[in-house]
């Protein structure tokens, strides 16, 4: 299971008496082959302990550019990152999938509107 760890004012849980115009992100873990991820955001750790299949809750990040890393878990080490460019009004997915074996791992953003 996977835990969630609150940012202060730069990362919130969502709930449905949050804010709606703020861009809502989840991240899922689809890489049957790799180990339990931590999800790093400007630095500071955002979800925790991500195993294969796992997804996410939503949180409410704020508009502007982030720096996501995919680390495995309690490690300094980042096997995948990506700025991440976040709109007011929009939903994101970001998917880390792909074989660590093969070496083809990648972090796909998907984004629609709320």
């Amino acid at each position: 299971m996977f835990t969630t760890r609150v940012l202060s004012k730069r990362l919130r849980r969502f709930n449905y008496r949050g804010d709606f115009t703020m861009p809502k992100v989840q991240v899922g873990h689809f890489s049957p082959d790799g180990p339990a991820v931590d999800i790093i955001v400007n630095g500071d750790p955002a979800f925790e302990n991500l195993i294969f299949r796992d997804v996410s809750d939503l949180a409410e990040l704020d508009e502007g550019q982030h720096y996501v890393e995919v680390r495995p878990a309690g490690e300094e080490t980042a096997v995948l990152e990506r700025d991440l460019e976040l709109e007011d009004g929009m939903h994101y997915t970001v998917v880390a999938s792909g074989l660590l074996a093969d070496e083809d791992l990648g972090l796909n953003i998907i984004a629609h509107e709320e």
